[in-house]
């Protein structure tokens, strides 16, 4: 597995983390633990600044925002980044989980009022890997909700933009099983197979 860094400014500007846990060095540097849902790993964050566990929203060091999602727990691809780089962020020193002591109901499920919730255009087109001009056209042609600020800026729903998101997966998986099928039926790829030479196991012995 790739280990990789977000600084600020790249990637998304909030990040929806399950299976998280809260990690705290001798140092007192804290650390948001979990799988991403944005980018679908494992996710150690920056230094967390700012906590508020009854909403479980927290802010890190890179600016970001990372919002608790269900319950706490453990996820594989997380543990493995958090092994890789512990010794970096913690200095050295040795790490506690104080996940239920900052969260004392850390095991139950809050209610996200996701409904609620803007992004800006950047941050939807990471979202959906798009670039941010697309998601202005898809706002122009009504297929993504949108309202402009008083700064000047479209703001969207969160779950509208996670919704198309899913959206365009399906529709990309449904086009590429069609790409393949039409493939296969005008036998282009039995084509290329025959065309390919053919080696005996006399052949490769003399290699």
């Amino acid at each position: 597995m790739s280990i990789y860094s977000h600084p600020p400014g790249d990637g998304c500007e909030v990040v929806h983390l399950e299976h998280w846990s809260i990690r705290q060095f001798e140092n007192g540097k804290r650390f948001f633990v979990g799988y991403s849902q944005e980018t679908r790993d494992g996710r150690v964050s920056a230094e967390i600044v700012d906590l508020d566990p009854a909403t479980r929203i927290g802010r890190t060091a890179s600016g970001r925002v990372y919002k608790l999602v269900g319950c706490s727990g453990i996820n594989g691809d997380a543990e493995y980044v958090f092994t890789r780089v512990r010794e970096i962020i913690g200095d050295g020193g040795k790490w506690k989980n104080v996940t239920e002591a900052l969260i004392p109901e850390c095991t139950a499920k809050v209610e996200q009022r996701e409904s609620l919730e803007e992004t800006s255009v950047d941050a939807a087109a990471r979202i959906l890997f798009v670039a941010p001009s697309y998601v202005r056209k898809l706002i122009e042609e009504e297929k993504l909700p949108a309202r402009v600020h008083e700064d000047g800026a479209y703001r969207l729903p969160v779950r509208a933009v996670r919704t198309l998101r899913d959206q365009m997966r399906v529709e990309q998986k449904q086009a590429l099983a069609r790409m393949i099928a039409a493939t296969d039926q005008m036998g282009l790829y039995k084509t290329e197979i025959e065309g390919l030479p053919v080696r005996r196991l006399r052949d490769l012995a003399d290699d």
